[in-house]
């Protein structure tokens, strides 16, 4: 029996989970209860700040969890520090993880992964009704009970929406495969940034691989951003849509809720498969083949049902886009009319031999006795061709001349547009082997040389699609290159940077926000709005609005400038001006709420409003 107890409490069993904590069974012998203890394990050498913020997130871990009651949420009973040792009691879980089963089985059905995405989707609107943000879904995180109940496990770097966070800007947490966009770039995040991750999970728990890969963090992280995932083969279409709805690179095209999500996957699975455009048949080729037509780069077929998913639109109609039914075509089988051509008139009968037997037959118009009127005696017969022999042959060779002609012409005509489409196709490929070029550089962290690359693909051919590739490319390159220079503190490099990004994305909304942090940081506040309110759905005078009102970088944006308005409002209150004070204060309110600096701002507008100084 060990002998080792953690708060005079819980005696530890044995060791079941080391990471960056340890997990332990153990007993609750106060209470004769079986449990899992998690030990906050710290390196000798962390000290300081450093320590006190990994001793904060273990708490704040406790706190996310411990404040979550849900059938599909571990339970956390108690957390604490005894002696040194820092510890959360919580529920202990029999079975294993997703990730076990995944490994062991691959691909699983579609009805055991919509289940378990269903019930993780449940838990995650518990979780961000109560605005706690997991932050890190993964399937080593789910926990798989006898019987089929789902637990969203390790709360360890939740987000807690109305605590401050603990993630200063720029830092990133998270398992590269399963992060966000967002997340990726250490942006702010909300509840959608869960659901992007929920989505990878089911993708791989349907195909048994991960829709975003590469053989390094930089590769799957440059996946992530830019790249489409490949289709679903003999998934649903409409599971397959929701799917990819929810990895949509922007937050703002995402569901806007887990419990959104979780309807549009319990729609789509209800449709009958005779709907869906997936099912094989024996039509058109080898036993088994799918009959339908290429698909698209997301694995939708040219024709079928669209998906029955709500939309902006509303949804679409069950039989929207099914083609007609095929007439039969082959005759003599059951169901089909042989064809037979019409009935077609008789001839006139004739009375003997020769071309000239009816001659003498009555008229209509003459009496009885006579035949056809005699030909005028002008007309007199000629026998022999009508055309001289000699002149005969001359147009026989001409015709066959022109024929000739015209075939040389067509030939040539045919070989010209063979030849420009060959020189069109070299063009394009050697653009395309360009992009791919700089695509290995950036992956490699080569930026200056892959900005090139990306800059003489675009100048080859710029009004190509190949060359919008290059110039979108180009502008995330060269945005990449100014946060560089900004974080070495080159400020002047970083904001040629941007500015020449914007030469070939000007609503680029990440690089706007970049030049706000920037002229924030130089104390160019009026600019730095500027750029913000750009960044954040505002556009500038006469110019389009390109920010999605619900995109994360719009939503920082926001936050950013509610910063500014409250630190105004401020310092116009220590120089004695109230009303200006109350004015900032208001406008930060409005910029941001629900956040922590709403919160303040609310809180220094009554102080203000009652009277008494602080």
């Amino acid at each position: 029996m060990s002998t080792d107890i953690i708060a005079n409490r819980y005696r530890i069993v044995r060791e079941i989970a080391r990471s960056n904590d340890v997990v332990y069974e153990a007993i609750d012998q106060s209470m004769g209860r079986r449990l899992a203890v998690k030990e906050l394990s710290l390196p000798p050498n962390l000290t300081g700040q450093a320590k006190r913020e990994r001793i904060e997130r273990f708490n704040r871990e406790a706190r996310a969890a411990g404040k979550l009651q849900h059938p599909n949420i571990v339970t956390v009973y108690n957390f604490g520090e005894a002696d040194g040792r820092h510890f959360i009691a919580m529920e202990y879980l029999e079975g294993g993880t997703l990730r076990d089963a995944i490994q062991s089985r691959g691909a699983l059905p579609l009805q055991e992964a919509l289940e378990i995405a269903s019930q993780v989707l449940s838990a995650l609107s518990h979780a961000h009704a109560n605005k706690v943000i997991h932050r890190d879904v993964k399937p080593d995180n789910i926990h798989l009970l006898a019987g089929g109940q789902v637990k969203l496990t390790d709360f360890g770097i939740a987000r807690l929406t109305e605590e401050a966070s603990l993630t200063g800007e720029g830092q990133v947490f998270g398992t590269p495969s399963y992060m966000s966009p967002e997340q990726i770039e250490g942006r702010f995040i909300d509840h959608r940034s869960d659901l992007f991750s929920l989505a990878v999970l089911l993708y791989e728990m349907l195909s048994g691989r991960k829709p975003f890969t590469g053989d390094s963090v930089v590769s799957i992280t440059y996946s992530i951003m830019h790249n489409d995932p490949p289709a679903l083969v003999g998934v649903p279409f409409g599971v397959e849509q929701v799917i990819f709805r929810a990895l949509k690179k922007d937050p703002g095209q995402r569901y806007n809720s887990a419990e959104e999500m979780r309807q549009a996957l319990k729609n789509a699975d209800a449709v009958p498969s005779m709907f869906l455009p997936r099912q094989p048949t024996n039509l058109g080729g080898s036993f088994g083949a799918p009959a339908y037509p290429p698909s698209s780069p997301y694995g939708q077929p040219y024709s079928g049902p669209p998906s029955i998913q709500p939309g902006p639109y509303g949804p679409s109609p069950l039989g929207a886009g099914l083609p007609p039914a095929i007439a039969p075509l082959f005759p003599g089988l059951p169901g089909n009319t042989a064809y037979a051509p019409p009935p077609q008139p008789a001839m006139p009968a004739q009375t003997g031999g020769g071309p000239f037997v009816n001659w003498g037959a009555p008229q209509p118009g003459y009496p009885p006795g006579y035949g056809a009127p005699p030909a005028p005696p002008y007309v007199q017969r000629r026998d022999g061709p009508l055309v001289p022999k000699a002149l005969g042959d001359f147009l026989k060779v001409l015709a066959l001349a022109v024929a000739l002609g015209g075939l040389v012409v067509a030939l040539v005509i045919l070989f010209l547009h063979a030849y420009e489409q060959q020189q069109q196709r070299k063009a394009s490929d050697a653009i395309y082997r360009l992009l791919n070029d700089g695509k290995k550089l950036y992956e490699s962290g080569d930026l200056e040389r892959a900005a090139a690359k990306f800059e003489e693909a675009y100048k080859a051919s710029p009004s190509s699609k190949a060359g919008n590739d290059a110039k979108l490319s180009l502008a995330i390159t060269l945005n990449r290159l100014g946060t560089k220079a900004y974080d070495r503190g080159d400020l002047k490099q970083a904001e040629t940077y941007w500015y020449h990004a914007l030469d070939f994305d000007a609503d680029n909304n990440d690089v706007h926000y970049n030049l706000g942090k920037l002229y924030d940081r130089m104390g160019n506040h009026d600019r730095a709005l500027e750029e913000w309110q750009h960044s954040s759905g505002g556009g500038r005078v006469g110019g389009p609005n390109p920010a999605a009102p619900g995109s994360s970088t719009a939503m920082q944006s926001h936050y950013e400038q509610a910063r500014l308005y409250f630190n105004a409002g401020t310092d116009a209150y220590n120089r004695g001006e109230t009303d200006a004070a109350r004015e900032n204060w208001q406008k930060a309110l409005g910029e941001a709420p629900g956040t922590d600096i709403a919160a303040r701002a609310q809180e220094y507008l009554a102080r203000t409003e009652s009277g008494p100084s602080f």
